[in-house]
């Protein structure tokens, strides 16, 4: 428990949230303010300078994160790019590894995929000339024996997949080495939208041998309200798949000589465009300096155990029922509420002090996060939806 690193939500000047939205935008890292007014320092005493002096050095600051984020993506630093947001990086993967053939251009993906995702998608099958491409899995909640299923079934028409590691509604946490596996048996590429997974369920990239990924770093990586992102691509692509070049992608020995020509990095940093700001990679690193401190085999022990707690409490009240599979998750719980008003008893919890979320039409999200938050949250939390009717009578 690391909950004196952060500062937890207030409801008022003298009363802190039970934050249960970590898996929407994590609680800030205390060390934030500090990692940032180092920045303000830097920039303030040495203006442009500060790209190339010893101190600060921001030309390559997202480089010299990448070993530090490598371990929470179980990927090599090779393949790993900060830079960007989410769905910015995603079309510049689709870019690279979305080139459909008239027998090879499906995108197999999951129902009620997040929405920017799934218009990622359907803009670049539109574009291509296929508008019925993208597939979605028949079922909200699938096995991994469904999805390879599909996979096989559609077979040699997949051009490739996309999928969350982590579902933004359900909670899953899919089986991404048994489905990249399939994806690779029929001839596609396997992609992964990552947001809700990193800093949150054990990831192999990789081992497990997926194409190409990307993320958001402010849920469980809380690194602050539009934090910069990344994207992973496997080492055996570089070179081998097209990119949109832009000029931080050149390497840095060249970047500076205002070539006309593109001289990109021989790794994943080819598919950078522009460079981040050293503010949002200071709060990143904030956060990134707090996951070094953790065993993570021990932490994500500790994600199952403080979900585990949730779960079983809500599982013993009549009138819940919990959609996040029991053996497929990672810190959070969506459930729905089989009362006469949802949405009335979802604003009842808010008003008690509970921060959780609320998804069309009826779904409730809570992720209690095991970096910062505690037992017995989560304990006041079940009771309070087990005294729920009368509460509300």
């Amino acid at each position: 428990m690391y909950r004196q690193l952060f500062v937890i939500p207030r409801r008022t000047k003298d009363e802190e949230w039970i934050y249960f939205c970590g898996h929407s935008l994590g609680a800030q890292p205390k060390a934030a303010h500090s990692y940032v007014r180092r920045v303000m320092e830097e920039w303030g005493w040495e203006g442009v300078n500060g790209y190339f002096s010893d101190r600060a050095r921001w030309v390559d600051y997202a480089d010299r994160l990448r070993s530090k984020l490598a371990p929470l993506l179980g990927a090599p630093t090779e393949g790993i790019v900060i830079a960007n947001t989410l769905t910015t990086n995603l079309h510049l993967l689709l870019y690279s590894f979305y080139r459909p053939t008239p027998d090879r251009y499906i995108i197999l993906t999951e129902k009620q995929l997040f929405p920017s995702d799934r218009y990622a998608l359907q803009s670049w099958a539109e574009y291509h000339g296929y508008p019925q491409a993208v597939h979605e899995l028949p079922s909200l909640i699938p096995t991994t024996e469904e999805v390879v299923h599909y996979v096989y079934q559609i077979g040699e028409k997949l051009a490739g997949l996309w999928m969350s590691g982590v579902h933004y509604l359900t909670g899953q946490y899919f089986d991404i080495a048994s489905i990249t596996e399939a994806v690779h048996e029929v001839g596609g590429w396997a992609g992964w939208d990552l947001a809700h997974a990193v800093g949150n369920v054990p990831l192999a990239l990789g081992e497990w041998g997926v194409d190409c990924a990307v993320w958001c770093s402010y849920k469980y990586l809380n690194a602050g309200p539009g934090a910069v992102g990344g994207l992973y691509i496997s080492p055996e692509h570089f070179s081998k798949v097209p990119l949109m070049a832009g000029w931080w992608g050149n390497r840095l020995e060249t970047r500076f000589l205002m070539r006309p020509s593109f001289d990109p990095w021989a790794d994943a940093r080819a598919w950078m465009h522009s460079n981040p700001s050293p503010f949002s990679l200071a709060i990143l690193e904030a956060s990134l300096d707090i996951f070094a401190l953790l065993a993570l085999e021990e932490y994500y022990v500790s994600v199952q155990e403080i979900h585990g707690l949730l779960r079983r409490g809500l599982e013993e009240i009549p009138y819940v029922e919990v959609l996040t599979p029991r053996d497929s998750h990672g810190a959070q719980v969506s459930f729905r509420l089989k009362v006469e008003s949802p949405r009335q008893a979802f604003e009842y919890l808010l008003r008690q002090g509970f921060f959780v979320d609320w998804r069309e039409p009826d779904i409730i999200r809570a992720a209690p996060v095991a970096l910062y938050n505690l037992p017995h949250e989560v304990e006041l939390f079940v009771q309070v939806l087990a005294h729920l009717p009368m509460a509300l009578a």
